[in-house]
């Protein structure tokens, strides 16, 4: 019996086309609460980008930062900051202005510089754009995570010189940058461990590959239809799109709604 359901947002939960849930979708998130089912966030975003997703539903718990920084309520249950030498790696790398890189601490957010591109992703995303400031500031703060503006084909320039930090996406133009010992499955354990909730008893859906720790390692992995093929393969399931209402899709035909 399914007790625990974790939601990627972008492509997820919510639309890239609206940047909104579908009615459809939010109705079926009422239904599972209705059931006593534990709901949940897994995300990449820092939580001060999460107000449109926190004002349509009240979720139980949050994984951040691609699972560095969990917490429901006001109880954190999960911090895993990067350690001296990754964060110098990225502060290094970043001083150069080779890239726009936004740097997520667990209540500040703040970027190195912000070109037009940077800009108009941004907007594309609906995301905003933190304050500018100078990297090295994360020396002296607690950093979980970064992203990096840099496509694949450039990725290299942070990548060849950070051995000390993993990268995923769930964008093409973007990485997330976070501790070598770093992923949404470890995120996942901490709010099932809080819960007390058997993991074999956990579902997630995700379309990134930020996603593919925690579909691996949930008691059920959904892969939106819009994922990456590497991330579908590694599924349990694949369903429709986020426009579509995959999600729901999925739930009717584990039969849990």
């Amino acid at each position: 019996m399914i007790k625990a359901i974790f939601f990627d947002i972008d492509g997820t939960l919510v639309s890239f086309a609206t940047h909104r849930v579908s009615p459809a979708v939010l109705n079926a998130l009422h239904r599972l609460r209705e059931k006593g089912i534990k709901l949940f966030i897994a995300t990449g975003r820092h939580r001060s980008m999460m107000s449109y997703i926190n004002s349509v539903f009240p979720f139980d718990g949050y994984v951040t930062l691609s699972g560095q920084y969990c917490f429901c309520g006001h109880q954190v249950v999960r911090r895993n900051p990067m350690d001296r030498a990754a964060t110098a790696e990225l502060v290094e790398a970043a001083r150069s202005n080779a890239f726009s890189c936004i740097f997520l601490e667990g209540q500040e957010t703040y970027i190195n510089y912000a070109d037009q591109p940077t800009l108009a992703l941004m907007r594309e995303l609906d995301l905003p754009l933190p304050p500018v400031s100078d990297p090295a500031r994360a020396l002296d703060g607690e950093l979980y995570q970064a992203l990096a503006f840099l496509d694949r084909d450039n990725e290299h320039l942070l990548l060849d010189r950070a051995p000390h930090l993993k990268a995923t996406r769930w964008h093409p133009s973007f990485l997330d940058v976070i501790p070598a010992a770093g992923g949404k499955d470890l995120g996942m354990d901490a709010i099932l461990d809080y819960f007390h909730i058997p993991l074999e008893e956990s579902m997630a859906f995700g379309d990134g590959e930020n996603d593919l720790t925690m579909l691996r390692h949930a008691g059920i992995g959904v892969a939106m239809g819009s994922a990456h093929n590497s991330v579908q393969e590694q599924a349990d399931y694949v369903t429709g799109t986020v426009d579509e209402d995959g999600i729901l899709t999925a739930l009717e035909h584990f039969e849990i709604l």
